[in-house]
């Protein structure tokens, strides 16, 4: 019966949208998947870190090593510039609706989260884009916030540098170099991202109806986050 109820309400969400084209257009949609945006010019709100400077710029950046990317599935440091890439190469095509749909940061950190929202609301101003977020599993990584480590940034001389929300979940024998504790690089739960994020798509907006089904689609979720976290498995 609860999933006939979803799906009855979603219909007549679809319907009441359709009731409301009264002027058909063509509308072009983007689509940027799996940006995995790591923010390399964010600064932590409680530590004063800045990373490692640019010897010809001067500029500090907080990157990860190539070792790091070299065992991994994905790319770090060059998100930063392809993702801002991808929205200019957007705004000359006069793309108005964009859709981030899942893995929009790198594991759900403050520090990423916080940055993308920046570079959206830039964009979503100056050029009058329209942004519509939704979730993967590298944002939230867990339902809850949850403290997290890195242990593969760029640090002095060329050494990794440890970068944790917490001073006892890593091996303090292996680290090189004094470790960086920041909760900023902790991994945030549904709560904090949905309100980081909540401009762009997660709550309703009347003039769009997109918006409407996207706010159903995060209000389901939430529905069955509180009965996940009543009745654990």
């Amino acid at each position: 019966m609860f999933r006939i109820s979803i799906i009855l309400v979603l219909l007549l969400s679809l319907n009441s949208c359709k009731s409301q084209q009264n002027i058909k257009k063509e509308i072009q949609i983007a689509f940027i998947a799996d940006a995995h945006l790591q923010d390399i010019y964010a600064k932590f709100e409680d530590n004063n870190y800045q990373g490692i400077p640019n010897p010809v710029t001067g500029e500090y950046a907080n990157i990860r090593t190539m070792n790091s990317q070299l065992h991994s599935t994905r790319i770090f440091n060059e998100n930063y510039f392809a993702f801002l890439e991808a929205l200019n190469d957007i705004v000359k095509r006069g793309i108005k609706q964009v859709v981030l749909p899942g893995d929009f940061s790198d594991d759900g950190q403050p520090v990423h989260v916080r940055g993308l929202r920046k570079i959206l609301n830039e964009y979503s101003e100056k050029y009058g884009i329209s942004f519509f977020v939704t979730t993967g599993n590298h944002d939230i990584v867990k339902p809850f916030a949850q403290d997290a480590v890195k242990t593969d940034f760029l640090g002095k001389d060329g050494k990794e540098q440890i970068i944790s929300s917490s001073p006892d979940n890593f091996n303090k024998s292996k680290s090189e170099l004094e470790p960086i504790i920041t909760a900023d690089i902790k991994n945030w739960g549904y709560k904090e991202t949905i309100s980081e994020m909540r401009d762009f798509g997660f709550f309703q907006r009347r003039v769009i109806c997109i918006g409407k089904l996207l706010f159903l689609i995060t209000a389901m979720k939430i529905i069955i986050l509180k009965k996940l976290k009543k009745n654990p498995f």
